[in-house]
C-alpha cells in the first residue's frame, strides 16, 4: 500500500505565499532601467604592420595571437580583421567573467609572445570596454540657467550641485558641461629665445617630455595581500597646474633654462566657438548617469528631492530646470 503524503494542501499553499512575499520583498533591489544593457565586456587587441598584406599580417600575427588568446578564461567568442598594414582582434567575455583579470592575462600572453613576432610589427595595444563604456546613458539631464558668465556656473555647479548629488547611492557618474574650457596661454619673446638659439618645438617637446607618462610594467606587492600593482614614470606635477619653474630647456651652449624665463603664463578661457542661452540666460548641462545594477524610479526620486532642496538655497537669478527625464518613459 502507498502511503499517503502528511503535507496538506494548506501548508504548500501558505508556503507557496511565504515565497511570494520574499519576492515581492526583493523587488526594491531589482534594477529599473529604460534600455537595458545588450553589451558585453570586451578585450581589443589592435596592432600595425607597415607595408605588409593582409594575408601577411593574417599568417603571421593575427591567427598567432588568436590561437595564444583563445586560452584566456572566459572567452565567448573571438573575431578579428586583418588589413594592409594594420590588424585587430576582439574577445568577447561572458559577462560573469572578470574583466580585471582577463585583461592582465591578456596582457601577459602578449608579452610572452612578443619575441616570436616579426620584428617590423608594432607592439600590440590592449584596451577594455565595458558595458558601461556603451550602454550608460544620462536618464536625467538638469538645465542651470543665469546670467553670470558660462564658466563661473560651470564652477558653481560643480562645486556645490555636483558635490550635494555625488553622495547619493546609486549616481555612477555627473557630467557638467556648456562652459568654455580654461586653457593655458604662453606668450614669448621671439627675439629672446631666437638670441638663446632655442626653437619653438623644442620649448614644445620639453613640456611634452615633461608631463609624458611611461608605463613600465606591472608588479607584484610583497605583503599579504599579494595585489598587482602598476608601475608608471611621471613627472612631479604641480598643485595647480601648469608651472613652467619645473620645465628647462637647452640653449645653444648647452645651459639649462627655465620655462619661466622664457614665457609668460597666464591662464584664461578659451575663446567660445558658439553661445547658447535660454530665456536670455546663459545656461549650463549637468547630465546624470546611474549605476549598471540601479533601481532609477528610486534614483530619480532620490535626486529630484536633493534638487528641490538646492533650489531654495540658490543665488539670485539661478534656475534649474528639468531637460530630459527617463523615468517618464519607464
Amino acid at each position: 500500500m502507498k502511503k499517503s503524503s502528511n503535507i496538506s494542501s494548506f501548508t504548500i499553499i501558505v508556503a507557496f505565499l511565504c515565497v511570494a512575499l520574499v519576492g515581492v520583498a526583493f523587488i526594491p533591489l531589482l534594477p529599473v532601467k529604460l534600455n537595458p544593457s545588450r553589451t558585453q565586456p570586451r578585450l581589443h587587441i589592435n596592432f600595425r604592420m607597415p607595408n605588409n598584406s593582409a594575408r601577411v599580417i593574417e599568417m603571421e600575427v593575427t591567427s598567432y595571437l588568436e590561437g595564444m588568446l583563445s586560452r584566456v578564461k572566459g572567452i565567448k567568442e573571438i573575431s578579428s580583421t586583418s588589413g594592409n598594414g594594420y590588424g585587430n582582434i576582439t574577445l568577447e567575455l561572458d559577462k560573469h567573467t572578470d574583466i580585471d583579470a582577463a585583461r592582465f592575462e591578456a596582457s601577459t600572453i602578449i608579452r610572452q609572445v612578443w619575441p616570436d613576432l616579426p620584428a617590423e610589427l608594432s607592439y600590440p595595444v590592449l584596451t577594455m570596454v565595458t558595458p558601461d563604456d556603451t550602454e550608460s546613458r544620462p536618464f536625467l539631464t538638469y538645465t542651470l540657467n543665469a546670467s553670470a558668465t558660462p564658466i563661473f556656473i560651470q564652477r558653481y555647479a560643480e562645486e556645490y550641485i555636483k558635490n550635494r548629488l555625488s553622495s547619493i547611492p546609486g549616481i555612477y557618474r555627473i557630467d557638467v558641461s556648456g562652459a568654455t574650457p580654461m586653457e593655458w596661454r604662453l606668450e614669448y619673446d621671439n627675439d629672446q629665445i631666437t638670441s638663446l638659439g632655442i626653437s619653438i618645438s623644442e620649448i614644445q617637446n620639453a613640456i611634452s617630455l615633461f608631463y609624458e607618462k611611461v608605463f613600465l610594467g606591472i608588479v607584484k606587492n610583497r605583503d599579504e595581500s599579494g595585489e598587482w600593482i602598476r608601475v608608471t614614470l611621471m613627472s612631479q606635477i604641480d598643485e595647480e597646474g601648469f608651472n613652467p619653474a619645473l620645465i628647462t630647456v637647452s640653449n645653444k651652449e648647452g645651459k639649462l633654462i627655465r620655462l619661466d624665463q622664457l614665457l609668460k603664463v597666464v591662464r584664461q578661457e578659451q575663446s567660445p566657438q558658439s553661445y547658447f542661452r535660454i530665456n536670455g540666460l546663459n545656461t549650463i548641462y549637468l547630465s546624470i548617469v546611474a549605476d549598471e545594477t540601479a533601481n532609477q524610479l528610486q534614483l530619480a526620486k532620490k535626486i529630484k528631492d536633493e534638487l528641490q532642496l538646492v533650489k531654495e538655497v540658490l543665488p539670485p537669478g539661478y534656475e534649474i530646470h528639468t531637460g530630459h527625464d527617463a523615468t517618464e518613459y519607464i
